[in-house]
């Protein structure tokens, strides 16, 4: 009889998965996987099938590969307990539904995407949008996502876009790289982005980042309403609201309260 694997071999081939996973943003097949941790295939599909199994990771249904799902977010999330970015922003976010009147939306970067930690309609909300908490979206077409992507590199930006399916939501979607460059550009200059029905046609959507302690953009926070609502006047000023909201949430994540434009393209 062949003997059985320790234990803690077994958790240590399942770390080295996850590990692996987690270092690549658009998932790796079953056999570059089982190059990267030295495993053979069967092995390492037995472990994947346990991990999918529990909801830590997922098989893309057309391509086949495997990648990490939100699932370690959630148990480090509670790991932590309050000192998370939702029970920090909380406080900013509930200010912000009573000071706009509108949908206010906390997002968390993940890999080349965002998705949604928080979600609260007002009584003025007449536009169901489409978000919910737990949704995935790009950020080439979002207020959050273009909000973000205005303090990465250049290299950063050019990967996110070449790995990123881009399609024309709505006719004012942004879909050629070099007007998504000059977007970040004007949102550097103004601490704020706009998604003006580039998402979802009828609805404007107004974000600023969020920094933590090392300067980097994890996040970003947001007011949406129907477009017909908001004429320029305000959004001026749901804008400063959420960029004094965002600054103060970078305070408590101990980042700068102004990152320098240097740390954008």
């Amino acid at each position: 009889m062949a003997a059985q694997a320790s234990p803690v071999q077994s958790i240590d081939r399942v770390i080295d998965i996850i590990e692996a996973l987690g270092a690549t943003s658009h998932g790796m097949s079953l056999t570059d996987l089982s190059n990267t941790v030295g495993l053979h295939i069967s092995t390492t599909h037995r472990l994947l099938s346990a991990l999918i199994a529990r909801g830590y990771v997922q098989k893309e249904p057309l391509m086949g590969r495997y990648r990490l799902t939100m699932r370690l977010f959630e148990v480090g999330s509670r790991a932590v307990g309050g000192v998370n970015l939702v029970s920090i922003a909380r406080p900013y976010l509930e200010h912000l539904a009573d000071f706009t009147g509108e949908t206010i939306h906390l997002v968390a970067r993940y890999a080349d995407e965002v998705v949604y930690l928080y979600k609260e309609d007002t009584s003025n909300t007449i536009v169901r949008m489409a978000s919910f908490v737990g949704l995935h979206s790009p950020m080439y077409c979002t207020a959050v996502g273009k909000s973000i992507l205005a303090y990465l590199s250049r290299e950063e930006v050019r990967g996110i876009w070449g790995r990123t399916v881009v399609t024309a939501f709505t006719p004012n979607t942004i879909t050629r790289y070099e007007q998504l460059l000059d977007e970040l550009k004007r949102i550097r200059e103004l601490g704020y982005a706009v998604d003006n029905e580039e998402h979802e046609q009828g609805v404007v959507c107004i974000a600023a980042p969020v920094f933590d302690y090392s300067g980097a953009p994890v996040g970003a926070i947001s007011a949406s309403a129907p477009a017909a609502r908001l004429d320029g006047e305000r959004i001026q000023a749901a804008a400063g609201e959420i960029m004094k909201s965002a600054s103060a949430i970078t305070t408590l994540l101990g980042g700068a309260r102004l990152p320098s434009p240097a740390a954008g393209l």
